[in-house]
């Protein structure tokens, strides 16, 4: 298998444009860094009282951190600002600006956020108080009038794919300190955080700010704020991956804009043990009380029945039970398994706050466009967006946005699927196989993990496991297998079958196994073929 690894690998290499040695980050030498640097500097020698404000999600909550302790690298403490999800919404607001107005702010620099702010940073300039924005987001139709924008796509030479929010301001960073500074690992690590947390494509100078970054988290000392949400996480520090990142470390970040104050998260990522601690203890939350809400959703749309085929173009729903920050959580789920766009509403009084997923056949944000005029306020990506509305215009939207969806998409094209990279033989898999795959990573957004078909296996000593029951775990000709969330397929799991998994890697006691990981399986079929088209379809056994 050495070599025929070796090929997929380096074919895999050059499919996802995962080559290229860069030596340098060209956004640190523009004109805009620039501007940004001079003026935070001013601000630095005249002793102002400089602002912090970013957002409530674990991008914009990394990127605040890191300016904040450039800022107490140099004995200088800011006015530190993060909006509340549910008390403030969204983005820089007129109670916000006249809180850093009140403060004294003479300067203010946001993170992760600022391009949709127009109005709020003209007011802030009325005040005598400049703005330097820091952002990745869509660039507006109006710009808003600061003294400096970094943004990567008003760079000259500086190409997609963009940094995030903590990218961005990471770059920020190096042309401020001028060469490596104290604390350069931890900064390193933060910023990769947030670039895998936010799903920016894993290529380019992103790909190496990640890489570097987990090489950084590897070697952070076990006392270091997110050496210990590591462990916290129940992760080995020496062996953290993106996937780990992804999956233990961003939830927890994330999960104190969803349940409660995002700066809980901020004040975990500068020290605070209690802060910590508490970040634990609503990731758990925040994963019971999403699980609870996705499963009554799926029994409310007939899903656990197999009844996806008689779905709508898009799934609409909407209660006042459910939570600002869970919304997101439950759309992303729904289209998951799915394959149909969400849109999932909170219905607080008169207004409704939602939150739109969706598959890549369908651009959510462009189909708010076409409905903006029943919309307060919109915003957000090809396949993530959210929206605020009067709970009166809920109806029509749902009905314009589903013509829409109908109209614009193929209705072949709303199902969940798959993309297989190559097919293997049981034989194939081993340790060497693992080693020659790990040359793919990280991976993350634009790199995913490669996804492998086998044909014709049977499922040996099929049993569930875990605290709710809902895990497969099997043996294949005498090799670990784990399904996640696969229990319910138990009894319809006789016979071959065609397995589309993940190769991991199972450590026990210091022994060391690859280990089948089931993505979504099928009963055999000895027509199927891998098709041409990048995307296959491979559906769970009903």
């Amino acid at each position: 298998m050495n070599s025929d690894a070796a090929t997929l690998v380096e074919q895999l290499r050059q499919k996802r444009g995962l080559d290229g040695v860069f030596t340098e980050n060209r956004m640190v030498h523009t004109q805009e860094i620039r501007s940004a640097v001079e003026r935070i500097r001013t601000a630095m020698t005249k002793q102002e009282h400089i602002g912090i404000f970013g957002d409530y999600d674990c991008d914009g909550v990394v990127a605040v951190s890191l300016l904040v302790r450039f800022f107490h690298r140099h004995d200088i403490k800011p006015y530190v600002r993060l909006p509340h999800r549910v008390q403030d919404g969204y983005g820089l607001h007129a109670g916000i600006v006249q809180e850093l107005k009140n403060a004294g702010v003479t300067l203010l620099i946001t993170a992760d956020t600022g391009m949709s702010s127009a109005p709020e940073i003209s007011a802030l300039k009325t005040y005598g108080i400049d703005t330097v924005v820091t952002d990745h987001h869509t660039i507006p139709e109006h710009m808003p009038p600061a003294v400096a924008t970094v943004h990567p796509a008003l760079m000259t030479g500086f190409h997609p794919p963009y940094p995030s929010g903590a990218g961005v301001v990471y770059r920020l960073l190096e042309a401020l300190e001028e060469g490596p500074w104290k604390g350069m690992e931890t900064d390193t690590a933060l910023a990769m955080v947030g670039m895998i947390a936010d799903l920016v494509e894993l290529k380019g100078e992103n790909r190496l700010l990640v890489q570097q970054g987990l090489q950084a988290l590897r070697h952070l000392g076990t006392s270091t704020p997110l050496a210990r949400l590591t462990t916290i996480a129940g992760l080995k520090l020496d062996r953290v991956t993106s996937t780990d990142v992804a999956f233990r470390l961003a939830p927890r970040i994330n999960a104190s804009g969803r349940m409660d104050d995002p700066m809980i998260a901020l004040q975990a990522l500068l020290g605070n043990e209690e802060a910590l601690e508490k970040l634990d203890v609503l990731n758990r939350a925040r994963q019971q009380e999403t699980e609870t809400l996705v499963q009554a959703a799926r029994e409310s749309l007939g899903i656990n029945k197999g009844m996806t085929n008689v779905l709508p173009p898009l799934i609409a729903l909407a209660a006042e039970e459910y939570p600002h920050g869970i919304i997101g959580l439950i759309a992303g789920k729904l289209t998951e398994e799915t394959g149909h766009p969400s849109m999932v509403a909170t219905a607080d009084g008169e207004q409704c706050v939602a939150s739109l997923r969706s598959p890549p056949c369908y651009h959510v944000t462009e189909g708010l466009t076409r409905c903006s005029d029943l919309l307060e306020q919109f915003g957000g990506h090809a396949q993530a967006a959210g929206c605020t509305l009067k709970q009166k215009h809920w109806g029509e939207l749902c009905r314009r946005m589903v013509e829409d969806v109908r109209e614009r998409t193929d209705a072949d094209a709303l199902q969940p699927t798959l993309t297989i990279d190559a097919e293997l033989r049981l034989e194939d898999i081993s340790l060497d196989l693992l080693r020659t795959l790990a040359r793919l990573e990280p991976y993350g957004e634009g790199n995913r993990e490669p996804l492998f078909l086998l044909r014709d296996v049977s499922l040996d000593l099929p049993r569930c496991i875990g605290r709710e029951r809902n895990h497969l775990q099997c043996t294949i000709t005498g090799r670990k297998t784990i399904g996640f969330r696969l229990g319910h397929l138990i009894p319809q799991c006789a016979g071959p079958l065609d397995i589309a998994c993940r190769i991991a890697l199972d450590e026990w006691q210091g022994y060391q196994q690859p280990q089948i990981v089931i993505e979504d399986m099928r009963r055999s079929n000895s027509r199927f073929q891998i098709p041409k088209t990048k995307e296959t379809p491979i559906h769970n056994v009903r």
